[in-house]
């Protein structure tokens, strides 16, 4: 199975433009060979508040001359929020884990101690689902197999956001095949649309919803304030065409949205 691949004309365009894009490499300054790809999951169990991990998925194995603490506080100093903890993961190692949570780092952890963090928030995290989506033709990273294996509740990864203002505007993508000129958001995803809304509330962030599609450059079906209600999907929306020198959140606040449902 193949890692999910999500460089494309509109992440490429985010990170220009200075936002944190999950999935995307980051090096340590100090030592070029050093390189993890990066992402930021959001979990919800049983309690009101959701957990917030950052993950590094190192590319190299474990070079023991390498201060990995040094290395993952400086990456952590980039990302503008507050994650838990951070997890660091070194795939195919039988201890393959580090957990840098406030100032304390632990290294050489399996599995079970990573539960038993993850227990200590909310044990309704841990557990293996009811339910399985099947997994798609791609996996996002060697976390999303292992919670697969290891977890319950709900997640979901961030895909991109910035400070502006004094404030944090999160950005939901989706990339669906079809035209966005067509295209509506699926009844399936209205967990996610929810509680990413009900995150993001929370912690008083802005949320937007952008559909694109890879092989139509430029064009952005925005979708905002979501609910789900008689089995449809209502939200505001608005189509919009951006241009490599513009600024997307300013141009999202200039565009006039309108009413739309749907019942896919």
């Amino acid at each position: 199975m193949n890692r999910t691949t999500k460089a494309d004309w509109l992440t490429r365009y985010l990170y220009e433009k200075k936002f944190w894009v999950g999935g995307t490499r980051v090096t340590y300054e100090a030592n070029f060979l050093t390189t993890a790809i990066q992402t930021i999951r959001y979990f919800h169990g049983s309690r009101s508040e959701f957990l917030v991990v950052y993950i590094l998925e190192f590319v190299a194995p474990i070079d023991q001359k390498i201060d990995y603490e040094k290395v993952i506080k400086s990456y952590l100093s980039d990302i503008l929020i507050n994650p838990n903890f951070t997890l660091a993961i070194w795939p195919n190692r039988t201890h393959s884990f580090a957990i840098l949570e406030g100032e304390s780092l632990r290294k050489n952890l399996d599995t079970k101690d990573v539960l038993e963090t993850l227990e200590n928030f909310d044990p309704a995290l841990v557990g293996k689902a009811s339910y399985l989506k099947p997994l798609n033709r791609s996996f996002t990273d060697f976390f999303h197999l292992w919670a697969r294996q290891n977890m319950s509740g709900f997640q979901n990864d961030i895909d991109a956001f910035i400070k502006n203002n004094e404030k944090i505007h999160m950005l939901e993508l989706k990339r669906p095949k079809e035209s966005v000129s067509t295209w509506r958001p699926y009844r399936a995803d209205s967990k996610n649309y929810l509680q990413f809304a009900k995150f993001c509330s929370q912690l008083s962030y802005k949320l937007t919803n952008i559909a694109y599609v890879e092989a139509e450059p430029g064009k952005i079906k925005v979708f905002k304030d979501v609910t789900f209600k008689n089995q449809k999907l209502k939200y505001l929306t608005a189509n919009l065409e951006i241009k490599p020198n513009d600024n997307i959140l300013v141009a999202i606040e200039k565009i006039k949205f309108h009413d739309e449902v749907s019942e896919r």
